[in-house]
C-alpha cells in the first residue's frame, strides 16, 4: 500500500489552474481532461459529483476542515505578490506563529485553505544568526532537537571561513557546493588552489574561521575583492560577513 495523491473539486478547471500557476508556479504533468495532476502532486478534479454520483448541490465547497501547506524561502516575496492580487481571499493576514514561523492562510478558487509559510530550516537559521545554539532553538521553534542539530550543521557548513553566507549565492548548489565542501577550492580560484582566504586560516594557521583571528579582517581579505562591488558594498560585506562569524 501507498499513499497517491490527494484530490481537490473544482468548479472551474482554467481558473484553479492559473491560480496554481500564479501564485505556486505548478504545472499541469498528467491530464485526464476533468482531472489535472499538478507539479506537486496534487489534482484538480473537475465535475467530481459525476464520479461521486451524488446530485450537484450536495457538492460542500469550503469546509474549512483541512488546508494545503506550501513553504518558501522568500515569504516577503510572497506577499508581494498576494498582495497585488485583491481578488484572493484572506483566512488571516501574514502572522508570526508561536513557533517563531510567519506564515498566512489564503482561500484558492473553490475555497480550499492553504497556509504559506516560511520554511522551519529559514526560521532555525535565524536563530542561529542570533547566536543560539541548536538546544535552544529547538526549544524556541518547537521542533525536535535532533531535527534542529542536522539544521544547525547544515548551516554551519554553508558558511565559509570567511562569513560569507554560500546558500545565498547563485552558484550554490549548481556551479558550486559551497566553500568548506570544496575545502576552498571554488569555482573562482586558480585551477587547483584554494581560496587565499581559506588557505590562510585552514591551512597555514589550522583555525576553524576567521572569527578566531585577531587580524580579521585583514588585507588578504581585501585583496580577495569582488571586482563588482563598488566601496559601499565592498565595505558593507566585511561588516556583514565579520557579525556572521560572531555567532558562530
Amino acid at each position: 500500500m501507498k499513499y497517491t495523491c490527494t484530490l481537490l473539486a473544482v468548479k472551474d478547471m482554467e481558473k484553479s489552474l492559473a491560480f496554481y500557476k500564479e501564485f505556486f508556479n505548478q504545472d499541469v504533468v498528467l491530464d485526464l481532461g476533468a482531472n489535472k495532476t499538478l507539479s506537486c502532486g496534487l489534482v484538480l478534479q473537475a465535475q467530481f459529483e459525476k464520479l461521486l454520483e451524488i446530485p450537484a448541490e450536495k457538492m460542500i465547497f469550503s469546509p474549512h476542515n483541512m488546508e494545503i501547506y506550501f513553504e518558501t524561502e522568500d515569504f516577503d516575496d510572497f506577499l508581494n505578490l498576494l498582495n497585488g492580487h485583491s481578488e484572493v481571499k484572506k483566512l488571516h493576514e501574514a502572522k508570526t506563529f508561536e513557533w517563531l514561523q510567519r506564515g498566512i492562510r489564503i482561500f484558492d478558487p473553490d475555497g480550499h485553505i492553504i497556509e504559506v509559510s516560511e520554511s522551519m530550516f529559514s526560521v532555525a537559521c535565524r536563530q542561529f544568526e542570533a547566536g543560539k545554539n541548536a538546544e535552544e532553538t529547538a526549544g524556541l521553534i518547537m521542533h525536535p532537537k535532533e531535527l534542529v542539530q542536522g539544521w544547525f550543521e547544515t548551516w554551519q557548513k554553508n558558511i565559509s571561513v570567511c562569513g560569507t553566507k554560500c546558500s545565498e549565492c547563485g552558484c550554490f548548489g549548481n556551479m558550486c557546493k559551497g566553500c568548506n565542501a570544496h575545502h576552498g577550492k571554488v569555482f573562482h580560484a586558480p585551477e587547483g588552489r584554494a581560496c587565499p582566504i581559506y588557505d590562510c586560516c585552514k591551512n597555514a594557521k589550522g583555525k576553524n574561521h576567521c572569527g578566531e583571528c585577531k587580524n580579521a579582517p585583514c588585507a588578504i581579505w581585501r585583496s580577495t575583492r569582488d571586482p563588482s562591488f563598488s566601496d559601499e558594498q565592498f565595505e558593507k560585506s566585511i561588516a556583514d560577513r565579520t557579525e556572521t562569524l560572531k555567532t558562530l
